[in-house]
């Protein structure tokens, strides 16, 4: 008899522990009527947007991606005003004489924007099974190279916010 409790009594501990209820995510209404979970509220995401080792898998990542035309209409906002560039690490505004001065940099070049970092929340609609991602904040960085020109990684740019 005693066995048969004990039993009984890991079965019960065993079936909670497995039935535990998971916290629903909370839902937001997105431009349509549809209600969306959100996934993620901030999420930070790195791509690489220029294929600088020639490596099969990023070349086809970004086969579809006009990598030309997403930075020059960023910066063609930030030069109109209609998009204000930031200092990555201190998150201070930079004015459009930063931005120049940048541009004349000897090892900035616009081509060599190579990586960009998103901020973005994710929402998940069950009813329809679609997913939406919504960009907060992108952040542009171009590749540097050391002294005998072999690469050495990214250096931020500037960020921008998108909504504010």
């Amino acid at each position: 008899m005693k066995n048969i409790i004990q039993i009984i009594g890991v079965a019960i501990i065993f079936l909670s522990a497995c039935n535990v209820n998971q916290e629903e995510p909370p839902k937001v209404s997105i431009g349509d009527s549809s209600e969306y979970s959100v996934l993620a509220d901030t999420i930070i995401t790195d791509v690489v947007i220029l294929n600088q080792s020639e490596n099969e898998w990023t070349e086809y990542t970004i086969r579809k991606l006009n990598n030309k035309a997403l930075v020059d209409k960023i910066f063609k906002a930030v030069y109109s005003g209609k998009l204000q560039p930031y200092e990555f690490f201190k998150d201070t505004p930079l004015t459009i004489k930063d931005i120049k001065a940048l541009e004349k940099k000897p090892e900035f070049n616009r081509d060599k924007i190579g990586k960009v970092q998103f901020e973005e929340a994710w929402y998940y609609d069950t009813k329809n099974q679609m997913m939406i991602k919504k960009v907060h904040s992108i952040m542009l960085a171009y590749e540097f190279y050391n002294s005998s020109g072999e690469f050495k990684g990214y250096k931020p740019a500037f960020k921008i916010y998108f909504n504010q």
